[in-house]
């Protein structure tokens, strides 16, 4: 049996251990120099021959030499570093990987996609309502997968001989929210499509939403081009793209042309100390936020997100959630503006204590979350 404020205390420490995984990992600087791809020179390299090992098209030595400024292709000096564009290089097909899967999410054959599973290139993901995947890109990069979303892994490739990836995902609808792996080779190439617009990124965090309407996006950290595209927009570099710096966001709509970036709402205010209520519900109203017309909240198990039990839409700054067991909770809130951008987020550890002081549930799940 636990006496109430035994329990309190016991929670306590668990919540504060589970917040350490709400700091950011340090990050290097995203790079922005050429994505180009180096060679180091060997004894005896020409550039027809670095250009047959390395290039799609070998017959495009041509450029390479142009490029890297060379007078004549057959006496490369060893040691020298010849700087390949990405565009040229040769790739093998690749594969992501499944990290984790809250609800139901399917494959195009409608078979039920688990953890551990590896999904090629061609193959498409489709969440059901309170469905979420995380998967890890070829590059060490995650992509989370919120509920109601459709994705297709257009192109996922990877370089021979090196480190350097190639991934390009179609969202025709939904939410898809990227954290990109600093230790990702300088070469690698990120891009998101949906029907109205491309995010290419690299060294950033950012999220991507799309529906019939049209695009938005939102830079957490680093850096994005942002650019409209065309219907049957081909596979090729769209162009005018508007970069989108950290903490601001922007749309497309019929118009197929990005707004001028617009500044992210700030996180809600919500408490800085742990939230205790008793179960089966939890109850939270903050202040709201000016500028925000509504308010996306998220119920978890744990600081990723990837145990979830509910999620809602407000329209009004109050949370309601119900069904819940005794445990330890995350929760997370961010403001949407009237262009329908998301800002940051605000997260609060929740412990909710038995409705009876009876002993502490030490084994079994939380039931499901009914949301609002």
């Amino acid at each position: 049996m636990w006496h109430f404020g035994l329990l309190k205390v016991v929670l306590r420490c668990t919540l504060l251990a589970a917040l350490l995984a709400f700091a950011p990992a340090s990050r290097s600087a995203s790079d922005s120099g050429s994505p180009d791809f180096e060679v180091t020179v060997k004894q005896g390299d020409t550039l027809t021959g670095l250009a047959q090992q390395w290039l799609a098209d070998p017959k495009r030595w041509a450029e390479l030499q142009r490029h890297n400024k060379i007078e004549n292709p057959d006496r490369l000096v060893p040691g020298n570093r010849l700087a390949i564009p990405a565009s040229l290089l040769r790739e093998k097909p690749a594969e992501v990987t499944v990290v984790s899967v809250s609800g139901r999410a399917r494959k195009s054959d409608i078979t039920l996609i688990a953890a551990g599973d590896r999904l090629r290139e061609g193959e498409t993901i489709n969440t059901e309502e309170n469905g979420y995947v995380t998967v890890q890109l070829v590059d060490g990069s995650t992509l989370r997968l919120q509920s109601r979303s459709n994705l297709n892994l257009e192109r996922v490739r990877r370089l021979p001989g090196s480190d350097a990836t190639e991934t390009r995902i179609q969202l025709p609808s939904g939410q898809a929210e990227v954290k990109f792996n600093p230790g990702a080779a300088k070469a690698s190439r990120f891009e998101i499509r949906t029907g109205f617009a491309s995010a290419a990124v690299r060294g950033t965090e950012f999220r991507v939403g799309a529906d019939a309407r049209g695009t938005r996006s939102e830079v957490i950290e680093g850096t994005i081009a942002f650019a409209g595209l065309p219907p049957n927009a081909g596979p090729g570099q769209p162009a005018d793209a508007v970069p989108i710096s950290e903490g601001y966001g922007s749309i497309v709509d019929a118009s197929r042309k990005p707004i001028a970036p617009v500044r992210l709402l700030d996180a809600p205010a919500l408490p800085q100390e742990p939230v205790f209520q008793q179960a089966p519900a939890l109850r939270l109203s903050f202040p709201p936020l000016e500028g925000a017309v509504s308010y996306r909240v998220w119920l978890a198990a744990d600081a990723e997100f990837q145990q979830m039990f509910g999620a809602a839409l407000l329209s009004r700054p109050e949370v309601s959630f119900s069904g819940l067991k005794a445990g330890s909770y995350v929760l997370k809130v961010r403001a949407i503006d009237k262009y329908g951008l998301e800002g940051r987020d605000a997260m609060v550890l929740v412990g909710i204590l038995p409705d009876k002081p009876v002993g502490l549930q030490r084994s079994g799940s939380p039931a499901p979350v009914k949301t609002p």
